[in-house]
């Protein structure tokens, strides 16, 4: 991040503006927590409350991996049809969040940076409680390569290893990996001829 988003992220009232990206099976829909449009990165960003709350962004240790929750506008006949329709359509498919700093006049200070990248998973509707709540379909969103026997599965982790044995450093990457599967192997080398 630019000095001056670190600095403006130190003081006591940061404005910040979500972008969100995703990427339906039946086209991308770009939606910004702005009251207006938006354009950037040669896309508009529709604003006026149709993406309503982000859930917060937050990073974990263990092997977890903390989903996401966007709210989606209920007025929206799209979104709804989004919860009442397949889940082939966006189960599994990309979702990207942006996040902008604004400075105290509400200008943008450099360009918005990836917050948050994952699959969505879930949708579901939430209904209003009263007249400050008016309900939204909301849209979990989990970290790709996530385990879903959970990390009580595993026989050991890198912290479970580093209470046992300080700084061994087996398991260190065991993390990095498990998120980012590689092949091994070339094609090439498992042919057999």
């Amino acid at each position: 991040m630019s000095a001056a988003v670190n600095s403006q992220l130190a003081s006591r009232h940061v404005p910040v503006l979500y972008l969100v990206e995703m990427q339906f099976t039946t086209g991308t829909l770009r939606y910004t927590t702005w009251t207006h449009n938006l354009e950037w990165n040669g896309h508009n960003w529709l604003g006026l409350g149709s993406l309503l709350s982000v859930s917060a962004v937050t990073e974990a240790e263990r092997l977890q991996y903390p989903p996401m929750e966007l709210g989606l506008s209920i007025a929206n006949s799209a979104h709804l049809a989004l919860a009442l329709g397949q889940a082939h359509t966006y189960r599994g498919r990309p979702v990207t969040l942006y996040r902008c700093v604004l400075d105290d006049e509400l200008r943008a200070i450099g360009d918005p940076e990836v917050a948050w990248a994952g699959l969505m998973d879930q949708v579901r509707l939430k209904t209003g409680n009263g007249e400050d709540d008016a309900g939204a379909v909301v849209l979990r969103c989990e970290m790709p390569g996530k385990d879903r026997r959970g990390p009580q599965s595993l026989r050991m982790n890198n912290a479970q290893h580093q209470a046992r044995f300080p700084g061994d450093t087996f398991f260190s990457r065991v993390e990095q990996l498990n998120g980012q599967p590689t092949t091994w192997l070339s094609k090439k080398f498992q042919r057999q001829d």
